[in-house]
């Protein structure tokens, strides 16, 4: 057979489309790089390799490989990805690399109040689920908390404990009027999804004369909430359960009742809401930490939304998929959330703290 016939015709050159075909091409390669240096991240994390430079002077990939005992040549090609995209600094001769300070506040010091490096690590377990979640496209099935990998997990706890321990009983519990008080005189408080346990066993440790109940869907979560009260001294007081459904097993009265960045993961969280409203003692109280956005999807644009949105994707709608309304992890905006309070019997929201770009705190009632 012959080559197939040519054409005469040549569309016209047009200069401006190949303009904004060559911008967009190259915003897709910043994307790609930005995948490459959010996956080196999560390594530099795990590894320690962000800790070798925490002190700001100039290593060789030899003496960042020896201070967190792994191997120099994976260490060098590492550094140098993290200096291309613009981490690291190095000499002119490129043997040594230096983490500048900005960089070390977030990257290199967990202890620091600037510390993120933990939610690099998220990345790799939830890029390993793609194939599962395209599956879910294609069916329309949902997956369960245990069909994640442990890394996933671990990345929340650690993620999790650290805001928690500076922020929940220094400063989100002295946002409620009376809560502190009513939990130094004996009390019972629950928290929905509570993970890695971390909430409630603080909570115990401030308010021995209270009692404390957490409820979770993963059986990772049960164990490690259970290991985190043992530790920290309170499972005399720290009761934790494994359960099918979000909120079961509530049984109340609760002064107070804590739900932090989960709810959208709920199958119904109308539902839950009104669970929640049975079980508050009169005076008890609702914290519920939730995604930071616009209820206009055209407004939740940006680098921070992109990245909610692509975590929803993997994560929150495959979890909550089979339920009657699958929130994702932007989809309880106020006016959403005040309706279903509405319905389940609980007062307005009430915004009492915005910790981070990501989330808002409020405090819910019940309704008057």
């Amino acid at each position: 057979m012959g080559n197939p016939p040519v054409s005469d015709y040549a569309p016209p050159f047009d200069q401006a489309a190949l303009d904004e075909a060559m911008a967009a091409g190259a915003r897709f390669m910043a994307d790609l790089s930005r995948a490459m240096v959010t996956l080196s991240c999560a390594l530099g994390d795990r590894l320690g390799l962000f800790a070798a430079l925490a002190d700001g002077a100039g290593h060789s990939a030899e003496e960042i490989a020896a201070r967190a005992g792994v191997d120099a040549r994976y260490v060098r090609e590492w550094a140098r990805t993290l200096t291309a995209g613009g981490y690291l600094e190095t000499d002119p001769a490129g043997h040594e690399f230096r983490l500048p300070a900005p960089y070390a506040l977030l990257l290199g010091d967990p202890a620091s109040p600037f510390y993120v490096g933990g939610i690099a690590r998220l990345v790799p377990p939830l890029a390993a689920m793609t194939d599962r979640v395209a599956e879910c496209f294609r069916s329309g099935a949902g997956l369960a908390p245990g069909d994640y990998p442990p890394e996933m997990y671990e990345a929340m706890w650690r993620m999790s404990a650290k805001w928690l321990r500076a922020m929940l009983l220094e400063q989100w519990l002295p946002l409620v009027p009376g809560l502190g008080e009513r939990l130094a005189a004996g009390a019972r408080v629950a928290h929905l999804a509570c993970g890695s346990g971390t909430a409630l066993a603080l909570l115990a440790q401030r308010y021995p004369a209270s009692r404390f109940e957490g409820v979770d869907r993963h059986e990772l979560n049960v164990e490690r909430a259970r290991r985190e009260a043992a530790d920290l001294g309170v499972s005399d007081r720290v009761t934790i359960t494994r359960t099918s459904g979000f909120a079961d097993g509530l049984s109340g009265p609760y002064e107070l009742v804590m739900a932090f960045d989960s709810l959208h993961l709920a199958a119904d969280p109308a539902e839950v809401l009104r669970q929640v409203a049975v079980a508050l003692a009169p005076t008890g109280v609702l914290l519920l930490l939730e995604t930071h956005c616009s209820a206009d999807p055209g407004e939740n644009v940006g680098d921070v939304p992109a990245f909610l949105y692509g975590t929803s994707t993997l994560y929150s709608v495959p979890l909550s998929r089979t339920g009657p309304r699958v929130a994702g992890m932007l989809g309880l905006p106020y006016p959403v959330l005040a309706g279903m309070c509405a319905g389940a019997g609980l007062a307005a929201p009430r915004q009492i703290a915005a910790p981070t770009p990501f989330n808002v705190l409020y405090e819910i009632r019940k309704a008057s």
